[in-house]
C-alpha cells in the first residue's frame, strides 16, 4: 500500500480511471476538509490495479474501503487480488439509488456481510422554527471537543455511522456547527451539522438516555433550524430500522428519498 499524502495523488487516480474511457464507478466523494485531516494524520492509503484503485482509511476503530473503478468487472477482478492481502476487518459503503443492488451483491459474493442500511430523508422549503430560544442551548466551545468525541464513541456505532475524529469535531466547533444543551457544566445533548450553500445537513443528533423525555432534543433541533434558517433544503441519513427516529423526522416534515447507503462488513481473516 502507498500512503496518500496529497490531493494530487487522489486526482491522479481519478484521472487514470477516466482516461480509460470505459466508465466510472466510485464510493469516494471528495470532502476537502475531512479528507485533508485524514491525509495530515497519515490515515489514507491507496492500492492500484488495472482499471481500479482502492483508497483505505485506516484508524484504530474502523478500516474503511473506497473504490475508484472503470467497470464492475474491473472492481471484481481487483477485489479477488486485494482482499486476501488485507486480513483485517473492512467496511465499505455502497451509496446510490436502487440500481446499486448489483454492486452490493458483488461485495457480498466476495465475503462481505450486510451490516446496516441507511436512507436519506429530505425536506424542501422555508425553514420554520420557534422564535423563543432556550438559554441552555448554545454553540459548543473548543473545550467541549473531547466530551463530544467521547459521547459519540460511547453511543454511536463507528462501523455504520462514520464518526468524526477529534480534529473534525474541532473544525465543526470552529465553524459554529455544533450545538450543545447544558445543565450546569454537563452536556446533555448535542447536534452536529453543516451548511453548504442552500443545504442544511444534519450529521449527528444526540441526547443522553437519562435526559430524554425532557424536550431537550426538540430544543436542540429548533436551534439547528434557526442556524440554517436561510437554507431551502434540509437533509440527513437515518438507519432504516430506527422507527422512532423516522417517526420524529416525519413530524418535522422530512420524507424518504430514493437514496440508500448499504453498509457492508468483511470480517477479519483468522490466522
Amino acid at each position: 500500500m502507498d500512503k496518500v499524502d496529497s490531493f494530487e495523488k487522489i486526482n491522479i487516480l481519478v484521472n487514470d480511471i477516466r482516461s480509460l474511457r470505459k466508465g466510472y464507478l466510485t464510493n469516494f466523494f471528495l470532502d476537502k476538509k475531512r479528507h485533508s485531516i485524514w491525509i495530515q494524520k497519515g490515515e489514507l492509503f491507496s492500492m492500484s490495479f488495472w482499471g481500479c484503485h482502492f483508497l483505505l482509511h485506516l484508524t484504530d476503530t474502523v478500516n474503511s474501503l473506497f473504490f475508484i473503478t472503470a467497470t464492475k468487472e474491473c472492481l471484481a477482478d481487483s477485489l479477488k487480488i486485494f482482499l486476501p492481502m488485507f486480513p483485517k476487518q473492512l467496511v465499505v459503503d455502497i451509496v446510490g439509488d436502487e440500481t446499486i443492488v448489483n454492486l452490493k451483491r458483488l461485495f457480498l459474493e466476495h465475503g462481505f456481510n450486510e451490516y446496516e442500511t441507511l436512507y436519506r430523508m429530505c425536506r424542501v422549503g422555508i425553514v420554520e422554527y420557534d422564535e423563543l430560544s432556550d438559554t441552555r442551548v448554545d454553540f459548543a466551545e473548543k473545550s467541549d471537543c473531547q466530551s463530544i468525541l467521547d459521547l459519540l464513541h460511547s453511543f454511536f456505532n463507528p462501523l455504520s455511522e462514520q464518526l468524526p475524529c477529534y480534529e473534525e469535531i474541532m473544525d465543526f466547533i470552529s465553524n459554529q456547527c455544533v450545538l450543545v444543551f447544558r445543565e450546569g457544566s454537563k452536556i446533555c445533548g448535542f447536534i452536529i451539522f453543516e451548511v453548504n450553500g442552500m443545504t442544511l445537513y444534519l450529521r449527528y443528533w444526540f441526547v443522553l438516555p437519562e435526559c430524554r423525555d425532557k424536550k431537550i432534543g426538540s430544543k436542540l433541533f429548533n436551534e439547528f433550524l434557526r442556524a440554517g434558517h436561510a437554507t431551502r433544503r434540509q437533509l440527513f441519513w437515518v438507519i432504516a430500522n430506527n422507527e422512532n427516529a423516522i417517526k420524529r423526522y416525519r413530524h418535522y416534515g422530512f420524507n424518504p428519498e430514493n437514496l440508500f447507503d448499504y453498509v457492508l462488513v468483511k470480517p477479519a481473516i483468522k490466522c
